[in-house]
């Protein structure tokens, strides 16, 4: 797990110059063609909350801009433009340059950051990757409509898995490489997309390890352990009344769980960005379609942070039950209530609303409401 590569007295001297780098620093350069002349330079806090103005600026005619802040550890910042697009930073230099113009904002350059540059080429690489990723599901979900394709379905699915392969290994090799805490961190976050827990724990481990007085890498670390630590024996919640849910619909209409009283009800914990859940999408459609008529519905309850992303999977996954989120991710208040800590993950739930089931999966799913419907 531990991956320190080097020498004692020479971790000692990087963390030293490391440390001169954090304080006040300077964002310059030159923006053309935008919307608006009005610039804010924002601070990401690590800890999930909204971003933090540290500063403005006005362009001047000729597009150049300067602003000013201080960070207390190697941080996330977005420049802003007002009503255009943002540029994400990290303050790994005394003096950040950029240059930008808003017609071709993908290519714009940083000069004197090295952990920002790393960042503008991982991001390209997995939009990249991501956007044949998202052709594949298109071609999945357009086979499954018509019967008769299993062969080529196998060779879609297989085409799929190796293509999240190939993107969990850009984030890994590029988590591996990085000397920025800050790069690091905001890669952990792409890669909590698409890759098995395991890995990616076992990368922020690494990563904690080798920058321990990182906050950011600390609560990554801290969240995983316990999304990822063994669970009890049984399910806490089994035979006891489900906890109620209370959220809103991809509309912003409310859907209660209570509101599904005198159903059998799936609550089907899932997100866009959880391989698995995509995976097992198909069968619990089948499901769906197979049990419908017989008093019973599906609440999908999303751990999305993304409502577009959230919204297209339902679109391309077929999935017609109502569907609700809060759009915190791991934040949601549903992972503690409901006691779970890897999605996909689902509860069966009674007339009377009590969870008689939980973490159906393939044909087990189906075993179960055969046994249990009317």
């Amino acid at each position: 797990m531990k991956k320190i590569a080097y020498a004692l007295a020479l971790t000692a001297l990087i963390a030293g110059c490391q440390q001169k780098k954090y304080g006040a620093f300077t964002v310059s350069g030159k923006i053309t063609n935008a919307p608006s002349k009005k610039i804010f330079l924002q601070e990401l806090p690590y800890g999930g909350e909204a971003p933090v103005i540290l500063d403005s600026a006005t362009l001047k005619d000729n597009g150049s801009f300067e602003m000013r802040a201080v960070g207390k550890e190697e941080a996330l910042y977005r420049l802003v433009i007002e009503n255009g697009p943002d540029v994400l930073l990290v303050n790994d230099a005394k003096s950040i340059r950029l240059n930008l113009d808003v017609n071709h904002y993908r290519d714009y350059t940083t000069e004197g950051s090295e952990a920002s540059e790393s960042l503008h080429t991982l991001f390209e690489d997995f939009s990249r990757k991501d956007s044949v990723l998202y052709l594949s599901f298109v071609a999945i979900d357009s086979l499954q409509k018509t019967p008769g394709n299993d062969s080529l379905l196998t060779i879609s699915r297989n085409k799929r898995d190796q293509q999240v392969k190939e993107m969990n290994q850009l984030i890994s090799d590029f988590v591996n490489k990085s000397n920025s805490p800050a790069a690091r961190y905001y890669a952990l976050g792409m890669g909590s997309r698409t890759m098995d827990p395991a890995q990616l724990k076992a990368l922020t481990d690494a990563s904690a390890e080798k920058f321990k007085e990182h906050s950011g890498l600390a609560k990554i670390k801290s969240l995983l352990a316990v999304q990822t630590q063994a669970a009890a024996p049984g399910y806490a919640l089994l035979n006891k009344q489900a906890p109620e849910i209370s959220l809103p619909d991809p509309t912003g209409k409310t859907i209660t769980l209570s509101s599904f009283r005198g159903k059998y009800v799936l609550v089907d914990f899932w997100a866009s960005w959880c391989s698995p859940c995509r995976k097992e999408n198909p069968n619990v459609v089948a499901a769906y379609n197979k049990f419908k008529d017989r008093n019973f519905t599906i609440l999908g309850v999303s751990l999305d942070s993304d409502k577009e992303s959230w919204v297209k999977a339902i679109k391309n996954d077929q999935l017609s039950w109502a569907q609700v989120s809060d759009l915190k991710y791991w934040d949601s208040p549903m992972v503690p209530l409901y006691q779970f800590d890897a999605i996909p993950f689902n509860v069966l739930i009674d007339p009377q609303g009590k969870i008689i089931a939980t973490d159906l999966r393939g044909e087990e799913l189906a075993k179960k409401l055969a046994a249990v419907l009317p």
